[in-house]
């Protein structure tokens, strides 16, 4: 018997595991109708207490001689309520304009710092839906857009996609329309009610406000701004009107975040920049063992 020499024959490399086509890499993207009806059921509850809110300023409009036409009108194009609630207490005063209009810039200031903070999520849209998004943003608009983009990024969503805009585009023109409608009845019907004061519909204005701190309350280390600002405000509201106060307590709960977040805020900026990458390396790697995989598929019916 004649010995053989059989040659050591490797075994095959093993290839990479790849996604099936029963498996999804990432979840599956939500509609945008699917998005626009959870920005309806996430506004609801908070939009209940603003409804009370229009109603009160469409009482105090007609008291003061405008239409519920008029007071629709104001409220629809300005969509500001506190400077509104302003504007229509010096309605009656017959004060020079300048001060309507200074009275109110400063009141809806705090729009500014608003604005920029949803322009990092926005800013890669088009001008004309910027436009749009700008124009139906209120506190509590920001307040819910601001807490879903939070959500989002912890749900690890990209940074191009964290603000949803069928979500905040529900939440806005829920909003636009019912505070200018509810303000409309409030000047129609207004008169037939008399004073609503003993019914205590005031509360609705302070509650609202602190469901939004609530559903953005940031934890005890990170609330230094928020007290700033608050303890800036009771103590200006002793010797300022109202609306100088709301510029000052702005001015320096962000004075406090300049002067001691600007690290901790380049740091989280870079972080989510190196996950963001990560995230796009992953998918670059998935689409290449796809495309691999695909080719032995194709090499392996040709040879058969």
């Amino acid at each position: 018997m004649s010995d053989e020499h059989v040659p050591h024959q490797a075994p095959p490399a093993a290839t990479p595991p790849t996604p099936s086509s029963s498996e999804s890499v990432t979840p599956s993207k939500p509609s945008a109708a699917s998005e626009f009806f959870r920005g309806i059921r996430t506004g609801l509850p908070v939009l209940s207490g603003c409804l009370p809110l229009g109603f009160i300023l469409g009482v105090e409009a007609g008291r003061k001689g405008m239409t519920p036409l008029s007071i629709w009108m104001m409220t629809s194009i300005n969509y500001a309520g506190g400077s509104e609630f302003a504007a229509v207490a010096l309605w009656s005063a017959a004060p020079p304009m300048l001060v309507v209009w200074l009275t109110t810039w400063l009141i809806n200031s705090r729009h500014i710092v608003m604005g920029a903070s949803l322009s990092l999520y926005a800013r890669h849209l088009p001008a004309k839906t910027n436009a749009f998004i700008y124009f139906l943003m209120c506190d509590e608009v920001w307040a819910i857009g601001s807490a879903d983009i939070k959500r989002r990024s912890e749900a690890g969503v990209p940074a191009r996609e964290l603000l949803s805009l069928p979500f905040y585009v529900a939440v806005g023109l829920m909003f636009w329309s019912c505070w200018a409608l509810s303000a409309a009845a409030g000047a129609w019907l207004g008169s037939d009610l008399g004073d609503l004061s003993h019914w205590g519909v005031q509360m609705a204005f302070p509650a609202t406000f602190l469901s939004l701190l609530a559903m953005m309350w940031p934890g005890v280390r990170k609330c230094h701004p928020i007290v700033i600002s608050a303890v800036a405000a009771a103590v200006t509201s002793l010797v300022l009107p109202p609306h100088w106060c709301v510029l000052l307590a702005t001015l320096c709960g962000l004075a406090w975040v300049w002067f001691t977040t600007p690290e901790k805020a380049q740091a989280q900026a870079e972080t989510e920049a190196e996950r963001e990458a990560e995230r796009e390396a992953d998918a670059a790697l998935i689409a290449e063992l796809e495309k691999n995989n695909g080719t032995k598929d194709q090499n392996q019916e040709a040879a058969r």
